[in-house]
């Protein structure tokens, strides 16, 4: 089957949660079907990473990402009914490049990766077409707006309610949506209970990330805390904020030579303070994540935003790192709380998982024993390939 796949981002290298998504669907998609990848380069970067992306395409067209049109078109539309990012990531470039492969090929499928690039293949007649909401936008944005500052609070809340419209109205415009956990399914048939939404999960590549077999010396009286994502994302950022100021503290009085590794791309001025606390470090950008798993005692994903499966937790489990999250963080994932990974909803009792862990290196090994089995089981991307190929077959005419 040809299939034209619309990705907002680059998917190489596959290193935030959409490029990962998007890449490894290609690459399971590619053993059976030909795929046309359209994606928005960012930078020279994007543009040279088209060839790490061409064994598993028969084409790879990007178009040129203008951040100063985006800023401007959005700015114009500020008063729309529309979501703003939904302006924000409209180029006229992407549109006519889509029209164009459009009149060149016969695709049997289109596969658009959130609403950013589903809105370009809304009037499109033909070929079957799949949106992967990924989660509902949303739902994210609604616990966004509870945690925010009060002046951005208006405006995330202004946005949630544009959000929560779009959703549902684009999802008519398509056969089949996809999103990658219950909640997110339950909370869009919520407000329109004819969409036809499938599940299909985020994975985690088993081969790269896979426990250390180096020898267990991460129950030192100096043990290593780790949290990773892009940094400049609400929900990570605030998540790293909390553990540092309301739960890491707690940590420190048990073991005073704790240090708490924040790792990921981009953190904001407010997350690179945090370094100025005892016994916190904020990396930024590193090319291999995996040295500071294989140093970590224990993973902590204090999330209080966000939706969808945490890729963050699902690569600690395939690492053989014990995780400890919130309740919005294990949202999603199936996993047994207690035996596969760790969840507590305060600060006192967060710290207090923490430590227990610390203290238990016997506990460590048989959660990070079980979670890897769990990922083993359920989070394959050869299984989670398997389904998506499944929500191809299942609409009508395919």
């Amino acid at each position: 089957m040809k299939i034209l796949f619309l990705s907002l981002r680059c998917p190489y290298p596959p290193h935030r949660g959409d490029r990962i998504r998007s890449y490894h669907f290609i690459k399971e998609l590619s053993k059976q079907h030909a795929i046309t990848l359209v994606y928005f380069a960012e930078s020279e970067s994007d543009i040279e990473s088209a060839k790490h992306l061409q064994p598993f395409c028969e084409r790879v067209e990007w178009v040129r990402f203008h951040r100063s049109f985006a800023f401007m078109n959005t700015g114009l539309h500020c008063l729309s009914r529309r979501p703003l990012q939904l302006h924000y990531w409209y180029a006229p470039q992407m549109q006519r490049k889509v029209n164009q492969l459009l009149a060149e090929e016969h695709f049997e499928l289109i596969h658009a990766q959130l609403f950013r690039m589903g809105q370009y293949v809304t009037e499109t007649q033909g070929p079957a077409k799949v949106l992967d909401l990924c989660d509902s936008l949303a739902l994210n944005l609604n616990r966004r707006a509870n945690l925010d500052c009060i002046p951005k609070r208006f405006l995330v809340k202004l946005e949630e309610k544009r959000v929560r419209r779009y959703e549902i109205d684009i999802m008519k415009a398509f056969d089949c949506g996809t999103v990658v956990a219950h909640f997110d399914r339950d909370y869009l048939l919520k407000q329109d209970n004819s969409l036809n939404l499938a599940i299909v999960p985020m994975g985690v590549d088993l081969g790269y990330f896979r426990p250390s077999l180096k020898t267990d010396t991460r129950s030192s009286a100096s043990p290593r805390l780790l949290f990773t994502g892009t940094m400049n994302y609400f929900p990570n950022a605030d998540a790293a904020i909390y553990f540092c100021n309301e739960i890491f503290p707690h940590v420190r009085e048990r073991y005073p030579k704790a240090r708490f590794y924040i790792v990921g791309n981009h953190p904001s001025e407010q997350v690179r303070r945090l370094e100025a606390q005892d016994g916190v470090v904020v990396t930024g950008y590193v090319p291999d994540v995996r040295p500071y798993f294989e140093e970590a005692s224990v993973f902590v994903a204090p999330l209080r935003a966000g939706s969808g499966i945490q890729t963050k937790n699902l690569e600690a489990m395939a690492m053989g790192v014990p995780v400890v999250t919130t309740a919005v963080g294990a949202m999603g994932l199936q996993a047994e709380v207690g035996k596969e990974l760790l969840v507590a909803d305060t600060p006192t009792a967060f710290a207090e998982q923490v430590i227990h862990l610390l203290d238990n290196q016997h506990l460590r090994e048989n959660i990070a024993q079980t979670a890897r089995t769990r990922v083993e089981t359920d989070y394959s991307w050869d299984a989670i390939g398997e389904r998506l190929k499944q929500v191809y077959t299942q609409i009508p005419g395919k």
